[in-house]
């Protein structure tokens, strides 16, 4: 009988690693001893023999498992294969945000079903790492938005260290209160201890504020600066910019 792969390469290269050159040598002193056992045991019964060849099975079993843990000790672990960071939306690029908004823009010109974008950034005393990057700021962020947010709307971390949020079928009231909803999620969590981060939020709405992606992504994100200019934690687009 053969058994499969025994010949091949792979059975080849296994029995030529330390830990498979170690299990067959182990294996041929366990059929020796074995042999051995069996003339020296002649005399015995079936069964007394059975419950030797167990016992020295055992041990064998025992023998073998600490020499290949042995053997598998000095081998160093396989790399990790390096995969580039995936690249993070733009609010002026093309990409998934940007379809997913011109969708909503589509379906509020056949239905006329609102929708609203609200655009975050975070910034305060505890909004940069050592490194100044925001990483823990927006991962903070990101976190409270999920629980302030419905499961219909679509959270988007950005490139330009921001979150934006598209929120079908609720205009610029609703987007408002549901910044007002993320920063007293904030807030909590700072009186709880955490960290102190300031979030201002831009908000405008389709077809308030207009139907044009670009025009409705730069109304958004200038009224988040000017909410910031003046110390406010969230600006609305202007309805005569439309």
């Amino acid at each position: 009988m053969t058994v499969d792969g025994a010949g091949g390469k792979d059975g080849g290269e296994a029995l030529g690693s330390p830990a498979g050159r170690l299990a067959r040598e182990v294996s041929a002193k366990h059929v020796a001893l074995l042999s051995a056992l069996r003339e020296e045991l002649g005399g015995l019964g079936h069964e007394q023999f059975a419950a030797a060849a167990t016992r020295l099975a055992s041990e064998f079993g025992s023998v073998t498992a600490t020499a290949v843990d042995a053997a598998y000790a000095g081998v160093p672990p396989e790399p990790v294969p390096w995969s580039p960071p995936e690249e993070l939306p733009s609010l002026y690029r093309p990409g998934h945000m940007r379809r997913r908004l011109e969708q909503l823009i589509e379906t509020n010109r056949r239905y006329d079903h609102p929708f609203a974008i609200a655009v975050f950034d975070a910034s305060g005393p505890g909004a940069r790492d050592i490194d100044g990057s925001r990483e823990t700021a927006l991962a903070i962020l990101g976190a409270a938005l999920r629980d302030s947010i419905r499961i219909v709307d679509e959270a988007f971390r950005l490139e330009e260290d921001a979150v934006c949020v598209l929120a079908p079928n609720i205009g610029s009231v609703e987007g408002v209160q549901m910044a007002e909803r993320l920063l007293g999620l904030l807030d909590e969590l700072e009186q709880a201890g955490g960290l102190r981060i300031d979030v201002a939020a831009g908000v405008v709405a389709c077809p308030d504020h207009g139907s044009d992606a670009d025009a409705l992504l730069h109304k958004a994100d200038g009224a988040l600066w000017r909410a910031r200019a003046v110390g406010q934690p969230i600006g609305v687009g202007a309805l005569q910019d439309r």
